[in-house]
């Protein structure tokens, strides 16, 4: 495709009802939304891709997988009498979207059990790390802009960083190790 960067970051946060589908043009015409509505960890998709591109051994693959935060709403979709009509799935008197959260989870959490399961079964769960964060639902919303909420990603940001601290050093060692080996087996 060889699209600009930009065009491209653009494209994938075109998340639908917040933003409008991205279009440009390189050889061919696009219009784009959000990568999140195929794949919304795209870890899967990217080991596939590695694999046919380069032709890379999956034994040498080594995955920092980070999520973008995900909203524990236990007992949100509590239906009550049970008469819930289309509308209902779609839309929510507290602006959550019952449907979309619930596709968007299960793809995501689809995604990360596979993952995982591969890489245990393989041997090799040491190469796979996910990180990923508990958010609220008023956390989560994508168009929640103000000053207050951003503070309070930030805020979690850090302490998600630093709870992760001896995932994050063994992984930046053993890429480390990785790497010096393959120097060496290039200068032998």
């Amino acid at each position: 495709m060889d699209a600009p960067l930009a065009d491209v970051c653009r494209a994938t946060s075109a998340a639908p009802y917040y933003f409008p589908p991205y279009n440009f043009e390189t050889s061919k015409p696009f219009n784009l939304v959000d990568g999140g509505v195929a794949a919304n960890n795209p870890t899967f998709l990217a080991v596939c891709e590695a694999m046919k591109e380069q032709k890379t051994d999956f034994h040498k693959f080594v995955i920092l997988s980070l999520g973008t935060g995900a909203t524990n709403e236990s007992g949100k979709l509590e239906v009550g009498d049970g008469e819930w009509g289309i509308a209902d799935w779609l839309w929510q008197d507290d602006n959550s979207t019952p449907l979309l959260d619930i596709l968007m989870t299960a793809s995501d959490e689809m995604t990360e059990m596979y993952m995982s399961k591969v890489f245990q079964y393989s041997g090799l769960e040491q190469n796979y790390t996910r990180i990923q964060v508990e958010l609220k639902h008023s956390e989560a919303k994508m168009d929640n802009s103000s000053k207050e909420n951003l503070e309070i990603l930030e805020k979690i940001g850090q302490n998600l960083a630093k709870n992760n601290d001896t995932k994050l050093e063994d992984l930046a060692r053993r890429l480390v190790k990785i790497r010096k080996a393959r120097l060496a087996h290039m200068v032998a």
